[in-house]
């Protein structure tokens, strides 16, 4: 009646021994050490595994001189060990588990003579000896018994070391030793790996999962923290590979339904935005089994899911959005044509629509949706020869992405900016419909080969390499709804400098583009000298200080004063492409006590023009991996690890598309004044392009080292502690080559963000003190124009261009952009027994650095006052938390009734003070020019978080095939209504209750949601 959960290692440190098969199925690893009764060695036993989850069957494998059997590439599950010898009695161990990637491991004595079956009770150690990677596996029994989501994203919470509850998104959670703020001012990741068998399904742009399966199919998600051998690629963020069922001999399946209704809500608390009321429908229902038994198995599924969320807004109007409408499906065949030969095939799709309505920010007519769907599949080959196994797959990953708005009777999209001490409502601040106009189709091929060598010399190794090659594409089709969006001031009385000045937004971030093409273009230079404005710059030229004085205060028809507009020319699809090759080495050789796994990969990257022109190729890239074990007593029970290794990120396609997109949509960005657009950005044109890389082009990395200790003790329970440094360097990001080629135009920015005037109207030995030492600090940002030669171009001749409209920007590294972080983390975790079991873990992190960048253009490079070598950038990182707790236990009665309960709880997170630009949260500069060179990142901090989630659940049996289970989730037990996000400037977030108003800096603009219920019933044959 009860399916024992939860009987994985929390902390667990992994093994990959088995290759490809590992890679894209999720197998792992059984070594037998066989004894007589006087503990030596015995050779020639017949050693017979057995699981339902095993396809072709029993494996047998005769046990060597030193008594050893070794099993490699079986599928995750419970196996059934019988070891036999004429002259012995045979010897049986049960429910020893296999997980993924990692060695279980097992020593079984056989006592001489008798016939009779002798029952051995599993003594197997809680830590692999072996392996130093870190992570932990969520088995389908555990997704069965605790109180969380039914996605792959929510199951990642349970790992240690991973966390999600940041700013104003839990949609990617991330290590707490990687960056967990995006450019956007949301919570999450842009560098972790999804796998779903073996077919990477992150999304090749946004570096977020974008395929999810029905739970049921789950046989185990394994995710990696750390420690991360060469046989995987791996971003520098968390890795997560789902292993789906295979089949078996019987046939079984299911139905679930999952519930979710306003009626099961609590209220929102009093002065708390109403975080709305969520209905959700979840149905899916799955069947597996033999078309041949033992040879050819098959598993099937079909889910649709509805999940609608009513909010209601400041207003009073209550409007229900779309989370998710969506249909899942997915195929799997695996065949075993010979005991050598496998074969296996994997489809699935997702189609569904989503729209914006849900978020009470949006104003209703700003509403867009968003059309998504795509196909993946992964066809696969194994074969064995004695002690070398062989392994070819080819996957195949499309997404597609279409959005659009919702209204269209508004007019443009026209955001408004604004100084107002109190800032201005959503309904303010967001005129029009939405500009959301947007198609693209993403692709990812690969073809990869691996081969497995077990040798024994000089000890045993498993002796594993490979090699790659892939595409990844993006085809993109971009639009503004309406032609234009603009961007516009609620005031005619802001000026270019001074007093008052500009609200953070496009026009204030595009200054330096503006000052270039004035000066660049003699028509608009001599109306800007008839206007009365007079160059002071050497050679006549116009500096920024020369326009303190203009006012934009021409009306906008459409609302407020002209100040930007990004304007639609002409429509075109463009496809860029990025191709990868790599190959690696990794072996994991033990000798004696000491397991040394030393692992090099090697990989090299082009970038390609929607033309096919080749925009840039790296050579190959060299990231080793190195990693040793030391077995303390000898007996498999604890060890001492170590690890250094090296990781590298290559730059997504969102970035790939700045240099690769020629035959594109056609857009500019333009900045009003004089009574006419001037031109700041020039996408897609003829004869223009956004960027390219630069000849000093790098990939961005990471390096980890890691330090640890983990022990068993009492049978049941198992103690670890590590402790990592991590370092990402060479963090890229593009560049205005105008501004960064010019100390004058740099001086000029210091100048006007502190309103020191122009060089001729308030010259330098008229500076105070700290005035100079600014000034001097930012003409010292300067780069050499030749670190901008890229593209076939001198840096001379791509400034030239630049100046010309001919070019946008330079893809480069950012100097002095840096994040370090340390950590420490302690886990307990204990095994079932006597009806319970449990993790609990705790970390302490230090996040620290200057950059929170993932090569999506989040202004450093663009402008001076964003640049990481600025002292003021430095600090503790964004997002990134003081320390983090969680742990979770569950207790069974015999009769089938079953609790367990998660709880999660950090420091909240550190977050500095922030202007918005367009859609963009970027840390401030200090307002006082007495604390340029002091630190001021990430000196604030959200409110401590913690919560707990129980589920309850009752399962009973019909007859011998037919049970079922209910279950019902209380999640947010204690209905803790805290704030989790805090406005981190004037207007960067949005939205008003009866006593908060979250456009005021350090006001809540997000709280936890209230107690809500869930409930559920399963069906299982």
């Amino acid at each position: 009646m009860y399916s024992s959960p939860l009987r994985m290692a929390r902390t667990t440190a992994l093994l990959v021994a088995a290759g490809a098969a590992a890679y894209a199925a999720g197998d792992g690893n059984l070594y037998v050490k066989v004894l007589d009764s006087q503990g030596k060695p015995v050779a020639g036993a017949t050693v017979i595994v057995t699981s339902p989850t095993q396809i072709g069957g029993a494996r047998t494998v005769p046990s060597d001189k030193d008594g050893n059997a070794r099993f490699i590439r079986l599928s995750p599950g419970d196996f059934k060990v019988q070891v036999s010898k004429e002259g012995f009695q045979t010897a049986t161990l049960t429910a020893l588990e296999v997980k993924v990637d990692q060695t279980a491991a097992a020593s079984i004595k056989i006592q001489a003579l008798g016939t009779a079956t002798v029952e051995v009770l599993s003594t197997v150690s809680n830590v692999d000896a072996t392996t130093v990677t870190t992570g932990t596996q969520i088995t389908s029994a555990e997704l069965e018994t605790l109180p969380i989501g039914r996605t792959q994203l929510s199951v990642l919470n349970l790992a240690p070391g991973v966390i999600s509850t940041l700013g104003s998104s839990n949609s990617n959670p991330t290590l707490t030793t990687g960056l967990n703020r995006d450019n956007f001012g949301s919570g999450g990741g842009r560098n972790n790996t999804y796998l779903v068998d073996g077919v990477d399904v992150t999304s090749p742009e946004a570096g977020t999962l974008r395929t999810t399966i029905a739970p049921e199919l789950i046989q185990v998600q394994d995710v990696k923290t750390g420690a991360i051998t060469a046989e995987y690629t791996a971003r520098a963020g968390l890795f997560s590979s789902v292993t789906t069922k295979v089949g078996g001999n019987d046939f079984s399946g299911g139905l679930t339904l999952d519930f979710q209704s306003p009626s099961l809500q609590n209220k929102v608390g009093y002065g708390k935005y109403d975080v709305g009321e969520r209905s959700v429908r979840d149905y899916s229902a799955y069947f597996m089994g033999p078309i041949i038994k033992d040879r050819l198995w098959f598993v099937g599924s079909v889910q649709t899911i509805k999940d609608e969320y009513t909010v209601k807004l400041p207003s009073g109007e209550s409007r229900t959005g779309l989370n998710e409408d969506g249909k899942r499906f997915f195929g799997k065949l695996t065949w075993q044509i010979t005991p050598i030969d496998l074969v296996s095939f994997t489809y699935n799709t997702n189609p569904y629509e989503l729209n914006n309505l849900s978020n009470p920010g949006i104003v209703t007519r700003r509403a867009s949706k968003t059309e998504q769907g795509g196909n993946r599949w992964i066809a696969a080959y194994s074969h064995q020869f004695s002690d070398i196994f062989v392994d070819v797959h080819y996957s195949h990953h499309q997404e597609d992405n279409k959005a659009t708005p919702l209204y269209t009777n508004a007019g443009p999209q026209n955001n408004i900016v604004s100084l107002l001490p109190g800032g201005l409502t959503p309904d303010q601040a967001q005129l029009g419909n939405s500009a959301a106009m947007d198609l693209r189709v993403y692709k990812k091929d690969l073809l990869r080969a691996d081969l497995t060598w077990l040798l024994n010399a000089l000890g045993n190794h498993t002796i594993k390499l490979g090699a790659q090659s892939g595409e990844d594409s993006l085809t993109r089709t971009a639009g503004i709804s309406q032609g234009v969006a603009y961007e516009s001031f609620d005031s005619n009385s802001y000026t270019w400098g001074g007093v008052p000045g500009l609200p953070g937004g496009q026009v204030k971030s595009q200054r330096t583009r503006v000052l270039g093409a004035i000066n660049n273009t003699p028509s608009l230079k001599a109306t800007a000298i008839a206007a009365g404005y007079t160059p002071t710059g050497a050679g006549g030229i116009f500096q920024s200080s020369d326009f303190n004085a203009y006012t934009f205060n021409e009306a906008n028809p459409v609302g407020g004063y002209y100040g930007y507009r990004n304007n639609f020319v002409s429509s075109a699809s463009s496809t860029p492409k990025q191709k990868t090759q790599g190959f690696y080495i990794q072996d994991q050789w033990q000798i004696g006590r000491f397991t040394l796994s030393p692992g090099f990969r090697f990989d090299k990257y082009e970038y390609e023009a929607d033309n096919g022109q080749s925009l840039f190729k790296t050579d190959y890239n060299f990231a080793p991996r190195i990693g040793a074990t030391y077995d303390v007593k000898g007996d498999g029970h604890s060890k001492i690890y170590a690890y250094w290794g090296r990781y590298i990120d290559p730059i997504r396609l969102d970035m790939v598309r700045f240099t690769g997109s020629l035959q594109a949509s056609a857009t500019t960005e333009d900045v009003r004044m004089f009574n006419t657009w001037i031109t700041a950005i020039n996408r897609g044109t003829k004869g223009s392009v956004d960027a390219v890389f630069v000849d000093k082009f790098k990939l961005p990395k990471t390096d980890e080292f890691r330090l640890g200790y983990a022990t068993d003790f009492a049978s049941i329970y198992s103690f670890e502690v590590v402790g990592t440094l991590r370092r990402d360097f060479d963090i890229v990001e593009d560049w205005d080559i105008g501004l960064y080629s010019s100390a004058d135009n740099l001086e000029g920015e210091a100048r006007g963000l502190y309103n020191m005037g122009s060089a001729v109207t308030n010259p330098y030995a008229s500076l105070s003190t700290q005035q100079k030492r600014v000034v001097d600090y930012f003409r010292g940002l300067a780069m050499p124009v030749e670190y901008f030669a890229g593209g076939g171009f001198t840096g001379a001749q791509n400034l030239a261009r630049a100046q010309a409209g001919q070019l946008n920007f330079a893809l480069a590294n950012l100097p002095g952009g840096v994040r370090k972080y340390k950590t420490l983390d302690v886990s307990v975790t204990r095994r079932e027994a006597n009806n319970w079991g449990g993790f609990a873990s705790v970390s302490l992190v230090d996040g620290q650095g200057n950059s929170f960048s993932l090569g999506n253009a989040d202004y450093q490079g663009d402008v001076a006052q964003w640049d990481p070598r600025l002292p003021y950038m430095n600090g503790k990182l964004d997002g990134s938390v003081d320390w983090m707790a969680k742990f979770n236990v569950f207790y069974h009665w015999d009769m089938g009734l079953q609790v367990a309960m998660n709880f999660n709880a950090n420091s909240g997170y550190h977050y500095s003070a922030s202007e918005k630009v367009g859609t963009r949260v970027l840390n401030s500069a200090p307002a006082d020019i007495n604390e340029v060179f002091k630190e001021q990142a990430g000196k604030y901090r959200t409110p401590n978080f913690w919560q707990s989630d129980i589920r309850v659940q009752y399962a009973w049996k019909w007859n011998q095939k037919l049970r079922s289970e209910v279950y019902l989730d209380i999640i947010n037990l204690t209905n803790r209504q805290e704030p989790t996000g805090i406005s981190e400037g004037l207007n960067v977030r949005s939205g008003i209750t009866t006593i908060y108003n979250a456009a005021v800096a350090g006001t809540p603009y997000q709280f936890q949601a209230p107690r809500r219920y869930q409930v559920g019933f399963r069906l299982k044959f």
